[in-house]
């Protein structure tokens, strides 16, 4: 947890009992874990804009292909779901079940570093669920069915997938549960600026003095981009002090 001392962030409570002093603390985790770290103070004042509710999660399909990526190959494809409605009912309403065709996201990067050698390919295929910590998660039939329906809808993409196919691994809502403490395997939303603010992600600073919080969850909002954007913030509001307001 986050140590308190005199009114301010002091450090941190490591699992075995162990304090590690320091002048500033940078949480790089979702608002509920951060609610449970910090025991004394409140994180977000009355007037702060609200953490989000992590409503989606991520199903990633890891595939090893057998053959090398063809040249002029396209890194990032979009393929969308034929029954886009059905989809937006299952993730952000009361909808159950799966798209037969979901939107799905296929990465197929040239770096040789993910491959043995050239007769072999990388590919990653992720797509959108939800996140719905009241359901078990962790049901390998439920998760092997619907990474076979990804691997279905990016054939749209890689037409010879199937028969290239040599294994496949798959990360499911619950081992992103498992590594970053979110319900559900949450993850976070890109920040929109509209909505009257509630499509915004909570600044970097807390109400806690010596807390700062970076990633996807705080400002800028989530992708790597804004993550990383984050951090350079929370640096320059250290460095510099609460008037810092970015490059100029």
């Amino acid at each position: 947890g986050v140590v308190e001392k005199d009114g301010r962030a002091a450090g941190v409570e490591l699992r075995d009992g162990a304090v590690a002093e320091a002048d500033f603390v940078v949480a790089g985790v979702a608002p509920e874990v951060l609610g449970r770290a910090v025991r004394q103070s409140v994180v977000r004042g009355d007037g702060d804009v609200p953490p989000q509710r992590g409503v989606t999660s991520r199903l990633t399909v890891l595939l090893a292909l057998r053959g090398g990526r063809p040249e002029g190959t396209a890194h990032r494809t979009v393929v969308h779901a034929e029954e886009r409605e059905t989809e937006l009912d299952l993730l952000f309403d009361t909808g159950s079940g799966t798209v037969a065709r979901p939107t799905v996201t296929v990465l197929r990067p040239d770096d040789p570093a993910l491959v043995p050698d050239s007769g072999h390919e990388a590919v990653t295929v992720t797509s959108m669920v939800p996140a719905r910590p009241d359901r078990d998660r962790t049901e390998p039939d439920v998760f092997g069915h619907h990474a076979e329906q990804l691997i279905t809808a990016a054939e749209r993409a890689v037409p010879d997938l199937r028969d290239r196919l040599l294994w496949r691994e798959v990360l499911t809502p619950a081992d992103i549960g498992k590594a970053t403490g979110t319900e559900g395997g949450a993850i976070p939303a890109p920040a929109l600026a509209a909505g009257d603010g509630r499509w915004l992600h909570p600044s970097n600073s807390t109400a806690l003095p010596g807390l700062f919080t970076v990633g996807g969850w705080s400002h800028p909002g989530g992708g790597l981009p804004h993550a990383g954007m984050s951090g350079a913030l929370v640096a320059g509001l250290i460095v510099e002090g609460p008037d810092f307001r970015g490059s100029r």
